[in-house]
């Protein structure tokens, strides 16, 4: 997506994903993309090839005036040796129309004047009700979120551990278990949603005839506005892209903001809220939620993460979790916050919709 209200979220394998499909639901600060799983990794175990499921990491910074775009830099080409990443914008004033011109990215705009204001990052998989991590973002600071943290149990020598987070291939006949398939009202909603990706089309169709002669007196441009949303594509020379009208499905106001995205499987949500943190910084003080041995693989799998008796072309993938790591105590801190959102009006939501590529 990588840009939104000021933040920027993107899911690594070990490299960010490209992301299709963008939908911005504005009322609802929602915004979600479709990302695909990659394949699993083959290491060479003496003379045996062995596939490993592919971990990921989530990546969210709040953004600043004049910080680089995560992850935003080309790869340098002979043509351009020195590639520069895009650059966050200062904060727009109220009456500033450049604020809307293309390729302006605009950063984080606090709601109060004080210092603490942050953000506290809440991490769900798979609609489970439960947050996998809960953490704390620095301005103008990248944090990588890779991990679950444990408690090991007693007769396995206590203390804390970590589990990396993993995308798992499982049967697609418990894959779907996990979404849902209720079929209430499918037609209805199917042709609701194809009316209302008609009238986002004509209006797109009049907004852009009528806004090219505005733009072109007001800016010397093309009259095309940034609607505030970059993506991570493919293409290594140009890492993040502005939104065009073939990739946009842009749906904003009412329309949009009574049809959420379900809580299933096959989703990767982040729920962002406004925090003050002002309470005293702990350090090596943490009690897990989460037992080392809670969600592990179930028996019956293969070594390549295919439950036994399947074939390739009927699994899909899960969330999942590595074996758990010795943690360092030392290495944790907290530190207690005041909400400014409700707990139930988060400031944005971030949803990525993770799918295997299909196999011809």
């Amino acid at each position: 997506m990588p840009c939104f209200k000021g933040l920027a979220v993107s899911i690594h394998a070990p490299h960010a994903l490209p992301e299709y499909s963008i939908q911005k639901q504005s009322r609802a600060s929602r915004i979600s993309a479709y990302i695909p799983v990659p394949e699993p990794r083959t290491s060479q175990n003496s003379s045996i090839k062995v596939q490993e499921q592919s971990t990921f990491a989530i990546s969210i910074t709040l953004l600043t005036p004049g910080l680089e775009v995560p992850y935003s830099k080309p790869e340098p080409t002979p043509e351009n040796p020195y590639p520069r990443a895009r650059i966050v914008s200062g904060l727009p004033s109220l009456s500033s129309e450049r604020a809307r011109q293309s390729g302006v990215i605009v950063p984080y705009a606090p709601l109060t004047t004080s210092p603490n204001e942050t953000i506290a990052a809440y991490i769900y998989f798979d609609g489970r009700a439960k947050e996998e991590v809960a953490t704390l973002l620095r301005r103008g600071e990248e944090t990588w979120v890779n991990s679950r943290w444990v408690s090991v149990p007693e007769s396995e020598g206590g203390g804390l551990a970590e589990r990396e987070f993993l995308f798992r291939e499982v049967g697609l006949d418990r894959w779907l278990d996990g979404l849902d398939l209720e079929g209430k009202d499918v037609e209805a909603k199917i042709e609701k949603r194809r009316q209302k990706l008609d009238r986002s089309r004509r209006r797109k169709k009049v907004g852009t005839e009528s806004d090219d002669e505005a733009g072109m007196s007001l800016w010397g441009g093309t009259g095309r506005t940034n609607k505030g949303v970059l993506r991570y594509g493919a293409d290594a020379q140009s890492p993040v892209e502005d939104m065009s009208d073939e990739d946009e499905m842009f749906l904003s106001g009412s329309e949009s903001d009574d049809d959420p995205i379900p809580e299933t499987a096959g989703q990767i949500k982040i729920a962002l809220f406004r925090v003050l943190a002002s309470g005293e910084i702990k350090r090596g003080e943490y009690s897990p939620q989460f037992d080392a041995h809670d969600d592990d693989d179930e028996p019956g799998s293969n070594r390549n993460g295919i439950p036994n008796g399947k074939s390739e072309e009927s699994i899909e993938h899960t969330t999942s979790f590595a074996k758990p790591k010795t943690l360092d105590p030392k290495t944790i801190s907290t530190q207690t916050v005041q909400g400014i959102d409700g707990p139930d009006k988060p400031f944005a939501v971030f949803t990525f919709l993770y799918r295997g590529e299909s196999k011809p």
